[in-house]
């Protein structure tokens, strides 16, 4: 059960053989989508993968129902495995067979439960990450956990990067413990209450900049985000490519833009430092190096930004 494209790597491992003794039976997934600009109904990337590879597909609105469960038990469905799936999940899947219902959760539980660990692990400055292995309860990402995989975030990933890693951990994570699951000899450890963390959905507004910020937490949330957001002469503007600086110009204000050339970047005072961004988009145009955009456009060095209030990335 999957709808991110971070679970194909896991879903090819039972696919091409790469977990001996267990085949895949069917993919559960979300219906198809409007995507964009004419919203044309399309497949999300494990729909598509399945379409592709002639692998049954159950798309159910919500979350599966008896149906489901059923059509899961004509085609022979003993285990289920979930990842970034999207859904909370009801008794008929929970209780669905003998064995536990797994899910491939990407983060190192309890750390980082919910919605976006990915995305918040890297925003949040974490050097290092991974992905767990538990059975699912019904409360989010609580279940005990029977093995995890730390992956290392390089200071140059970002979301899509860092994704890439996860899965491939997954896979492996997967591959080396469905037998021990199968079988009863792997060991479920509760998690340590005590230590959770809960991540929310990234939304637009998390990508406007708030220049209050310490550089380098700006640096990491565009990082994460893949891009950042900044109103500029009355257009919204999308910044990329940006890295932490010492501070400039002594005094500044925080959203002061200091330097805005070919050579130098757009350079902005923040909180603490400066953030560089090496990359500037301006609506209706394409991403542009500094030197491609400031070759034709300028920036007013000395004007003050407007700052766009930031809310914390973990919830309660």
């Amino acid at each position: 059960m999957a709808s991110d494209a971070i679970a194909l790597d896991s879903i090819r491992a039972l696919f091409d053989g790469g977990c001996p003794g267990f085949e895949l039976a069917c993919v559960v997934s979300n219906p198809d989508r409007p995507k964009g600009r004419g919203k044309k109904l399309s497949p999300n990337d494990v729909s598509a993968w399945a379409l592709e590879n002639g692998v049954e597909l159950l798309r159910p609105e919500g979350s599966p129902d008896e149906s489901d469960a059923a059509r899961m038990r004509e085609l022979g469905v003993e285990m289920i495995v979930v990842m970034a799936y999207g859904r909370m999940l009801k008794k008929n899947v929970l209780e669905y067979g003998r064995y536990p219902c797994l899910n491939l959760h990407a983060s190192l539980l309890p750390q980082l439960r919910g919605a976006s660990p990915v995305e918040t692990a890297i925003a949040l400055g974490f050097k290092s990450t991974g992905v767990s292995l538990m059975a699912i309860e019904p409360r989010m990402d609580s279940g005990p956990v029977c093995a995890a995989a730390e992956v290392a975030i390089a200071p140059s990933d970002g979301s899509a990067s860092l994704r890439g890693k996860i899965a491939a951990a997954a896979a492996r994570l997967l591959s080396e413990n469905i037998s021990s699951v199968a079988d009863g000899s792997a060991k479920f450890e509760p998690q340590d209450e005590s230590r959770a963390t809960y991540t929310r959905k990234i939304a637009k507004e998390d990508l406007f900049l708030d220049f209050r910020l310490p550089a380098e937490e700006i640096a990491n949330r565009a990082r994460a985000f893949s891009s950042a957001v900044a109103e500029i002469g009355g257009e919204v503007v999308k910044l990329s490519n940006a890295f932490a600086a010492a501070r400039m110009k002594g005094g500044a204000e925080c959203g002061e833009v200091v330097a805005a050339s070919r050579a130098d970047g757009l350079r902005i005072a923040c909180g603490a430092g400066d953030i560089v961004f090496g990359a500037i988009q301006r609506p209706c145009s394409k991403m542009l190096s500094a030197p491609e955009f400031f070759a034709g456009n300028s920036i007013e060095v000395g004007k003050v930004l407007k700052s766009f209030d930031s809310r914390p990335l973990l919830r309660p």
